[in-house]
C-alpha cells in the first residue's frame, strides 16, 4: 500500500517541477517586407484605353454618355441608362486590355451631371466641367490612390 501512495505523489512532484521551468520561446515568423508581399496591383496606376470596335459590351438603356480620354480616338468609358430617375446605369470601361462592366444608380439626368460607377475592384467618378463637354474621370481600386484622366464627356441629346 505504501507503494501506491508514493508513486502518485512522485508523479505529482515531477510534473510540478517540470511546469516551473521556463518554456523555450517559440520562433516567431519574420514580418514580411514590402518586397516580400504579393503584388495585388493596388499600387500600380490604372491604365484606361479606348474601347475598340467589337469590344463594347451589350448595355441596356436608351440614352447614354461616353468619356474619351484626351489624345485617344475612341471612348474608354461608355454608359447607358433610361430617363427614369430610379434607373440603373450600366457601362463598360477598358482597363488595360480588358473591357469590364460597371454600374451605378441613376437615370439620364443624373448621368449627364456625372456620377459614381463601380465594378469588380474598380470605382469611377465622372466630373464634367461647369461649362461644357470637358470632364475629369477619377478611377481607383479599393486600396489604391485614384488615377485621374482629362477628356471629353459627351451625352445623347
Amino acid at each position: 500500500m505504501k507503494l501506491t501512495i508514493t508513486a502518485p505523489f512522485g508523479v505529482a512532484l515531477f510534473l510540478a517541477a517540470c511546469s516551473s521551468q521556463p518554456q523555450a520561446e517559440k520562433p516567431v515568423a519574420p514580418v514580411a517586407e514590402k518586397a516580400d508581399l504579393p503584388d495585388t496591383g493596388a499600387a500600380a496606376p490604372i491604365e484606361l484605353a479606348a474601347i475598340g470596335k467589337g469590344e463594347l459590351l451589350a448595355l441596356q438603356g436608351k440614352l447614354g454618355c461616353s468619356f474619351t480620354i484626351a489624345g485617344q480616338d475612341a471612348p474608354a468609358l461608355v454608359v447607358k441608362t433610361d430617363a427614369d430617375d430610379a434607373a440603373t446605369a450600366q457601362g463598360a470601361v477598358k482597363v488595360g486590355s480588358r473591357v469590364q462592366r460597371i454600374a451605378g444608380p441613376g437615370g439620364f439626368d443624373e448621368l449627364k451631371k456625372g456620377m459614381a460607377l463601380s465594378g469588380p475592384g474598380l470605382s469611377l467618378t465622372v466630373e464634367p466641367s461647369a461649362g461644357g463637354a470637358k470632364a475629369k474621370l477619377a478611377a481607383s481600386r479599393p486600396f489604391g490612390s485614384p488615377t485621374s484622366f482629362e477628356g471629353d464627356w459627351s451625352c445623347d441629346a
